[in-house]
């Protein structure tokens, strides 16, 4: 089984502010964090933390969490660690 980490290059994920606008999600706030309404359920008042500088997320409703784009993309897609790396173009 190849090495994980001989493929993975965690500097090629895209900047979170980047990533989670070029989604269409609508980032309430300022300063690194700040709310949205979460996908992970059925929201209807923004309850979804998003970290615009690390990419960390977390729902205070839910409790979906994860830390970095990579875990958000894996969790909101349904996608395996290798699967998202490459979605995002951090696999090599």
């Amino acid at each position: 089984m190849p090495d994980r980490a001989a493929h993975f290059k965690r500097e090629a994920l895209p900047d979170p502010l980047s990533y989670f606008e070029g989604l269409g999600v609508r980032l309430i706030g300022r300063g690194p964090w700040r709310s949205t309404l979460c996908p992970f359920h059925d929201d209807h008042h923004p309850s979804l933390r998003v970290n615009v500088d690390s990419g960390a997320f977390r729902c205070m409703a839910c409790g979906a969490k994860g830390g970095d784009v990579l875990d958000f993309h894996r969790q909101q897609y349904a996608l395996g660690f290798k699967e998202a790396a490459q979605a995002l173009g951090a696999w090599r």
